[in-house]
């Protein structure tokens, strides 16, 4: 390191004073430690990402992971400052972290060109804290899950008191705090597990994926450019190259070949081919949110900011978000927001669950694996049963445990499959316990399984009209021309 490289941020670390947290020690053996031993992961090398990287080396985290599958496109030298033109096409992470290891003296950044999905618990662990700077909320989910599944609960004499608080281990507990931009608009949340609002908890006050169509409509119903241009991808793409092949956003001749795919199918079915041009495509199929490179910095600076505090105990942390608001000014409002206790992912407590009551036990597994909403990620469901049944000559039969639904059909009983939900169970009443096997990575990097936390669902029946105003992408699946007439009025 350069001599009195970071003076100031040590003089900070080694003053004590009325506002530092339990922990703090303002000691040369803590700043040993935060220079040495502390270890930070960055997610995402983009608008964000690049802020991020420059600002917690800036700060003194000398050890710095970060990760991203993308590549450098033209597009992204306006506002990504740590790459050239010379970079197009190569990995940000790589180029980011080969940067910030040039300019920064004593920082050592590690890139990982991949999804965040190949890295299991054991890669997770070993970061002190995490700070993403993710583009999309289905991989803020998955990542929020990954964190809180990590949690380990401690075994104590009061583990029989169902009313007593749960207690983790706190080496398990990795805070992630997370960023995020659009346009003028940013925020910054603090999320620990089990001690604040997960990522899950307050996922429904974000906005439906605008193009996230069912296939009966992309394929048989289209009615804009948009669904001409989802059916290109998710069926002709496959047709052609398979399910390996992804489609690259930054490459023109793929953009090119969904872009004519799309203006194929709008001609089909009278549709203005003229309306599915390059931009829109390109925008569809890499989901294209607006950037503002001064809006990235205000978060990033933010998200920098909090990560250094909770590390050190020097200062409080963020309890727990807060929105910017740069149309408004340099104007920031936090808000302590609440557990959700019925949350699918750290919540203890039952969740209402709405659903047409004449659909069918088969109709509602499927609407759990296709949902593209709170059940984004119960792709293989298992129901079982929370409670007793009272049979007619009013004894209960003990069937806690025993499975309704298995991905396999099999341990259930198959002929409640066809019934209609409210012949099967009653509303309002905690019957149903909710879990999946998903794909676990062992400590040895080998793929395993494992099962996610059970969730107590409470049903409560619509009609089937009501319902579809909520979940429209079911309309042309499930909707009579009478629910079809109603819901779009």
């Amino acid at each position: 390191m350069i001599e009195n490289q970071w003076v100031d941020i040590d003089k900070l670390l080694l003053t004590s004073g009325p506002l530092a947290t339990n922990g703090f020690e303002p000691t040369e053996n803590a700043i040993k430690w935060f220079r040495e031993e502390c270890r930070v992961l960055v997610i995402g090398a983009g608008g964000l990402g690049c802020e991020l990287l420059k600002d917690l080396a800036l700060v003194g985290f000398r050890h710095i992971d970060v990760i991203d599958m993308d590549t450098i496109d033209y597009s992204n030298l306006n506002r990504q400052f740590l790459f050239r033109t010379g970079d197009v096409g190569q990995s940000k992470a790589k180029v980011a972290a080969a940067f910030i290891n040039k300019r920064i003296y004593g920082v050592q950044v590690k890139a990982h060109h991949n999804p965040i999905q190949d890295f299991g618990d054991e890669f997770y662990s070993k970061f002190h804290i995490i700070v993403s700077g993710l583009d999309n909320i289905k991989a803020r989910r998955w990542l929020n899950i990954q964190l809180v599944n990590q949690a380990v609960q401690l075994q104590s004499a009061e583990d029989d008191d169902e009313d007593a608080p749960a207690k983790w281990d706190p080496r398990t507990l990795i805070t992630c705090i997370n960023g995020g931009t659009e346009g003028w608009k940013g925020e910054t949340r603090v999320m620990t597990p089990h001690k604040t609002p997960c990522f899950e908890c307050l996922v429904e006050l974000f906005p439906k994926d605008p193009f996230n169509f069912p296939i009966c409509t992309t394929a048989d119903k289209p009615r804009s450019p948009e669904h001409c241009i989802v059916f290109a991808m998710e069926k002709k793409w496959v047709e052609k190259f398979g399910e390996e092949k992804k489609i690259d956003g930054d490459d023109e001749e793929h953009i090119n070949y969904v872009m004519e795919w799309a203006k194929e199918h709008a001609i089909k079915f009278n549709l203005d081919d003229k309306a599915v041009t390059y931009n829109l495509t390109k925008g569809v199929v890499k989901r294209i949110i607006p950037a503002i490179a001064s809006t990235n910095a205000c978060v990033s600076a933010a998200c920098a900011n909090e990560a250094f505090k909770i590390v050190t105990r020097i200062y409080a942390a963020l309890e727990n978000f807060t929105n910017f608001s740069g149309n408004e000014g340099c104007y920031s409002s936090p808000t302590n927001n609440e557990l959700n206790s019925a949350c699918l992912v750290c919540g203890t407590s039952a969740l209402d669950v709405k659903f047409p009551g004449d659909k069918t036990l088969n109709d509602f597994v499927h609407f759990i694996k296709t949902d593209t909403g709170l059940f984004q990620f119960y792709h293989t469901p298992t129901l079982m049963w929370d409670e007793d049944e009272q049979d007619e000559d009013g004894e209960y039969v003990d069937r806690d445990d025993i499975y309704i639904y298995t991905p396999n059909g099999l341990g259930c009983d198959q002929s409640l499959f066809t019934k209609p939900m409210n012949e099967v169970f009653k509303e309002g009443v905690e019957q149903i316990k909710l879990s999946q096997l998903e794909k676990k990575l062992t400590s040895g990097g080998q793929a395993g399984f494992g099962e996610t936390k059970q969730n107590k669902l409470r049903l409560v029946f619509q009609p089937l009209t009501e319902w579809l105003k909520d979940h429209k992408e079911y309309i042309d699946e499930w909707g009579t021309d009478l629910d079809k007439l109603a819901v779009k009025k």
